[in-house]
């Protein structure tokens, strides 16, 4: 992927537009001198994502601290998880744990999740229905095309009364699953970040609010029905190799980003609503840091 490094030292309010204009990015900061050891970071996010901010405010914030950090930007949900086992970054920052089980099995590697990041809900969207029984036989809907993103959307459309699923299925539940369909939806199956691209062409989708606000297509808070999962499980990891998980410098960056404030402005800017996520590490101990 392309690279491009940048050396202003402030962080802009926002970068998102020009984020979403490249296909990746990187910072390049001089390390302190005093620093014996290069304590070089690399971090991998999916570009359309509203965290991206604070992924780079917190590259900055580390810059003051002596530490060197590169952000590279993804388009896909594959892309970051190849990029850990390859050893081309360090940590990847878009997924939470049920897709890295998912997609450890399907492509057998082996990845850890560190630390707990940002929580976001998942919601039904619309902009040509303001409510369920306004939905027509055969009306296309659009969920996403990896297993469990998948799985967690059909459980929502069951909750909204529109489909059935296998009892105890869970997130594990597929589009072949759905046991009644009485509105014959056809389900249209795309990458999680390319959805709300979709939503003039489909009756509804199911997506991210993040996903939803970094595109502009509507209000990320106009939901025709939000999942508020309370087990965490769905919040996002950072995720990295085994030979990384006591690495002093990813972990002194993980904790910088969850413990700056800048870093919790930065992710409240980008949402825009509070309710719409969770900073899921504050309901766990501290990441430890070596001294």
């Amino acid at each position: 992927m392309m690279s491009i490094k940048k050396t202003r030292t402030a962080a802009p309010v926002s970068r998102s537009r020009l984020h979403r204009a490249i296909l990746a990015a990187g910072l390049a900061i001089v390390i302190d001198p005093v620093v014996a050891q290069a304590a070089d970071v690399s971090i991998g996010v999916v570009s359309n994502g509203l965290i991206v901010d604070s992924v780079y405010t917190a590259a900055d914030l580390a810059k003051k601290q002596g530490l060197d950090v590169k952000v590279v930007e993804f388009t896909d949900w594959v892309l970051p998880n190849t990029a850990v086992v390859n050893g081309d970054i360090d940590i990847n920052y878009f997924q939470h744990e049920p897709f890295l089980n998912a997609a450890e099995t399907a492509r057998d590697f082996d990845l850890v999740p560190l630390a707990y990041g940002v929580e976001g809900l998942i919601g039904i969207y619309s902009k040509k229905i303001t409510s369920f029984d306004e939905i027509k036989t055969g009306d296309r809907i659009g969920v996403a095309d990896d297993p469990v993103n998948q799985g967690r959307g059909l459980q929502l459309l069951q909750q909204a009364g529109l489909i059935k699923l296998p009892e105890g299925i869970g997130f594990k539940a597929s589009v072949h699953d759905v046991l009644d369909n009485p509105k014959k939806l056809e389900f249209v199956e795309l990458g999680g970040p390319q959805l709300p691209r979709a939503i003039d062409d489909l009756t509804a989708i199911v997506s991210y609010p993040h996903y939803i606000k970094a595109s502009g297509v509507m209000d990320p808070a106009a939901a025709l029905l939000f999942d508020r999962d309370q087990t965490h499980a769905f919040a996002l990891r950072f995720v990295v190799h085994p030979d990384k998980v006591e690495n002093p410098y990813v972990r002194k960056f993980i904790r910088l980003y969850q413990d700056a404030p800048e870093v919790k402005q930065s992710l409240k800017d980008a949402f825009g609503n509070p309710t719409l996520y969770k900073l899921a590490w504050e309901d766990f101990p501290p990441l430890e840091v070596p001294e």
